[in-house]
Order: structure tokens, then C-alpha cells, then sequence
């Protein structure tokens, strides 16, 4: 061993000892290094342990891995239910938030309405709701959707049943008519939906436009209050197509409702008629003041 070496060797087992003596502090900061530092070996070390144990155990039979399997599967499915269901509840609170907003900055008046029954056969056609004429429903009040800031039309009462039901006549049944207008723009039309062949979600058909309509897919539609039947300015649908015939030009819509998935509505109640003014009586007919005595 050279002199160096033999230097250095010296020294570290004389720092060795001191800090061992003389500076315990010193001693478990070192203890704790050492600690942190096999740590992670440590760990493995136990990981290796408890796998070489559960092979010395008895295996599972075949029947037992797809029992537990199955359990493993029904866990999933129904966490995944659990999730959809939280989804559909958020979904709802979202859509009932969104009309509340809409009900308040409306000038409109609203009565709140609940879909509890729809013919099978006539998907699109009409639907029957939970309010009537306790609520002051009126053959022809228009039934609304909130739609963000906007709201589209979905139909107009066909007929009040009763003091709490009524049928809805929707915008896709061929016979529904409604005046509309193009967005930024002054051409009118009239607009009228259509029976759908298939279950897929019928079009509307806006008809009677000028050949100079400017209609672009995705323009959107709104009623134009013309008649006074309906509100202006409820969404209607947006352009797919754009027809040019011999005098006039028809469009076909996508509508703006999705009707498959209608629960809650409004219902416009019709304005109520302005009181008639008092009548002024004769002049003739009131009796004079009798005059005092002076």
C-alpha cells in the first residue's frame, strides 16, 4: 500500500470514529440517508417476497377465475351505469338552469310544461303535455324550447283535453304552417313540415321565397311574427338546400329542436284581451244639483 493510501485510510477511519463519538447528530443524518437511499430496494425486495409467496399458494381453478372475472364484470357495468346516470342528471339540472334564465329575461308569459305521453305511430306529429286550461292554455298557444339565449318553436296546442292536459300539434307535421324569414335578411316565406316516411327526423320546407333569396347552408330561419300568432324571432330551423324554381325559390330545413328528445316545454299563454274603457254616461241622464237657498 502506498503512503498516500495508507494517508487517506488513516484519516477517513479517524473522521469515522469521531463522528461516531462525538456527533450523534451527524450519526442519524447519515442513518436517514441511508435509509432513503435503500428505500426503493427495499420495497422491490418485499414486492419479490409477496409474489414468490402466492406462487407457493394453491391455484386457482378455471371455474374460480371466471367466477371472479364475472364479478370484476358486473362491477364495471355498473359503474358505468352509476356514470350515466350522473350524466343524465347533470344533463337535466343544465337544460332546467337554461330554462329558468330564459323564463326570467322573457317578456313573454310562460307556463312551465311537462311531456307525458306521445303516439308511437305519429313520432313527430303531436304529443300530450301535463298542463291545460286550469293554467289558461288556449287552442293555438305556441309551445316554445329554450334554446341558450334563443328559443325555437315546437308546435302550437291543437286541443286542451282537459283542466291539466292538452295536445301539442309539432312544427314537423305536415299540416302546421308558420310564417318565417331568413336571418339578416327581409325574404318571408311560409314554412310547413312534413310527414316523415321514416323515423329519421323529418325536414321542414320553407316555401314561396324570391328566386334572389340568398339562402346558404347553415342560414338560420326565424318565425317572422307576421299573423300575430306567433312570436318573431323563434328559431325555426337552419338551410340545407336551396331550390330555385320557375317563379320562386323553396328551401329545405334541418330543424332546430331535436324532438326525440322533448320533456320540458313553455307554453306562450295568449295575451290577455284589454279592459274596455268605462262608459261615459249622458249628460242628460245625470240628475242636477239641487241649488241651495241664499
Amino acid at each position: 500500500m502506498s503512503r498516500l493510501n495508507l494517508i487517506f485510510l488513516i484519516t477517513f477511519v479517524g473522521l469515522l470514529i469521531w463522528v461516531t463519538l462525538f456527533n450523534p447528530r451527524a450519526v442519524s443524518t447519515i442513518q436517514r440517508g441511508a435509509q432513503v437511499a435503500m428505500r426503493p430496494f427495499m420495497k422491490a425486495s418485499n414486492g419479490i417476497d409477496t409474489a414468490v409467496a402466492g406462487l407457493g399458494g394453491e391455484p386457482l381453478s378455471p371455474a374460480q377465475l371466471r367466477e371472479q372475472l364475472s364479478l370484476a364484470e358486473q362491477e364495471r357495468d355498473l359503474l358505468k351505469l352509476e356514470v350515466i346516470q350522473l350524466d343524465e342528471i347533470l344533463e337535466e339540472n343544465n337544460q332546467l338552469r337554461q330554462a329558468l334564465l330564459y323564463r326570467e329575461k322573457s317578456p313573454l308569459s310562460l307556463v312551465a310544461a311537462r311531456v307525458i305521453s306521445r303516439k308511437p305511430a305519429q313520432c313527430y306529429n303531436t304529443l300530450v303535455i301535463d298542463k291545460g286550461s286550469a293554467e289558461g292554455l288556449a287552442v293555438d298557444s305556441p309551445v316554445i324550447i329554450p334554446l341558450g339565449e334563443e328559443a325555437g318553436l315546437v308546435g302550437k296546442v291543437s286541443e286542451v283535453l282537459g283542466p291539466h292536459s292538452a295536445v301539442v300539434l309539432l312544427l314537423t307535421d305536415e299540416m302546421f304552417q308558420v310564417s318565417a324569414k331568413l336571418e339578416n335578411s327581409q325574404e318571408q316565406g311560409i314554412l310547413s313540415g312534413q310527414r316523415g316516411a321514416t323515423r329519421t327526423m323529418p325536414n321542414l320546407r320553407l316555401r314561396y321565397l324570391s328566386k334572389e333569396a340568398d339562402a346558404k347552408p347553415g342560414t338560420k330561419v326565424y318565425s317572422s311574427g307576421t299573423g300575430e300568432l306567433f312570436p318573431a324571432g323563434l328559431v325555426l330551423g337552419e338551410v340545407v338546400s336551396l331550390t330555385i324554381g320557375v317563379i320562386d325559390a323553396e328551401v329545405v330545413l334541418k330543424p332546430a329542436v331535436n324532438f326525440d328528445d322533448l320533456v320540458d316545454l313553455f307554453v306562450i299563454l295568449p295575451t290577455q284581451a284589454p279592459e274596455t274603457e268605462a262608459t261615459i254616461p249622458d249628460a242628460a241622464a245625470i240628475p242636477a244639483k239641487p241649488v241651495s237657498a241664499q
